[in-house]
């Protein structure tokens, strides 16, 4: 079981994608959203799908169902941590997410639940989490069979 804190960027990218979801169902992943982060969740999600919709023409009950498909998918396969347990780590992850300060939820959360980041955001490299980018994970859960 790999314990991944997921980056809202990476996580809306994969939910917008079949093979996305299906990632985030697999049982080998113990997934985990910091509750600061659940909110951009809920704003980047139905601006990106808007923006999926225009190019592929969805009419506004298909982006409605795929919006419903992947809020589903969050509930399903993301435990939510609160925020009183990650917090005292607020102040150690801001001191390492200098890069972009706004990533200080993902790095307390992992730092809390000595968890890794599932990012594919380099502003998490030197953060002294360990990271993971889909790419390399969907080559551990390929490799694990």
């Amino acid at each position: 079981m790999m314990l991944l804190v997921v980056d809202t960027s990476v996580l809306v990218a994969d939910l917008l994608r079949i093979k996305g979801r299906e990632r985030l169902s697999d049982h080998r992943l113990d997934l985990y959203l910091p509750e600061h982060t659940l909110g951009e969740v809920h704003v980047e999600l139905p601006r990106r799908i808007g923006a999926v919709a225009a190019s592929a023409g969805l009419d506004a009950a298909e982006r409605d169902d795929l919006l419903m498909l992947c809020l589903d998918a969050v509930d399903n396969n993301l435990a939510v941590v609160a925020g009183e347990v990650y917090s005292p780590f607020e102040r150690e992850a801001l001191a390492r997410s200098q890069r972009d300060p706004a990533d200080w939820p993902v790095v307390a959360c992992a730092l809390a639940l000595s968890a890794a980041v599932w990012t594919n955001d380099n502003d998490f490299l030197g953060t002294g989490v360990p990271t993971w980018t889909t790419r390399t994970l969907q080559i551990w859960l390929d490799r694990q069979g």
